[in-house]
């Protein structure tokens, strides 16, 4: 997907830097000019970048995301990445960044039914495996005599 970035100014000092699109080593030179010039604005406070409608991320745009997060914070602003769709944070998460630009930590995926169903069918298969086992009565002894 082809690459755009929108800006929104508050009067408060926050800006939302808001990329869409491919977020690669093509795209990165926007964003990172984007957010430094954000950053080098005197009266900005704060800056978020929404990445709700980035489809793709690679090392350069994260390159990007933490080079303004580090400006930011050696500035004393606030900066956070908001809104990674599923690919996107899973990349954030796997590469250790995801809880430094977020201010969040990851959330382990929910459970649903059927991983519920296929986890129950693990442990029951399981079970079933140490009960067909030969019989190792005697082999240890208890603690408790």
């Amino acid at each position: 997907m082809r690459f755009s970035l929108t800006r929104h100014h508050r009067d408060d000092g926050l800006v939302t830097l808001a990329p869409a699109g491919d977020v690669d080593m093509d795209a990165v030179d926007p964003l990172r000019s984007a957010i430094q010039d954000t950053l080098n604005t005197p009266d900005r406070i704060a800056v978020v970048v929404d990445l709700a409608r980035v489809t793709f991320l690679d090392c350069a745009g994260i390159g990007a995301l933490v080079a303004g997060r580090n400006t930011a914070v050696s500035r004393g602003h606030r900066y956070t990445v908001v809104n990674p769709q599923r690919q996107v944070r899973l990349v954030l998460e796997l590469t250790g960044v995801f809880t430094a630009l977020t201010g969040r930590h990851p959330q382990p995926a929910p459970v649903t039914g059927r991983t519920a169903r296929a986890q129950r069918s693990r442990r029951h298969r399981d079970d079933r495996r140490v009960a067909t086992t030969p019989s190792t009565a005697g082999v240890y002894a208890s603690p408790h005599g």
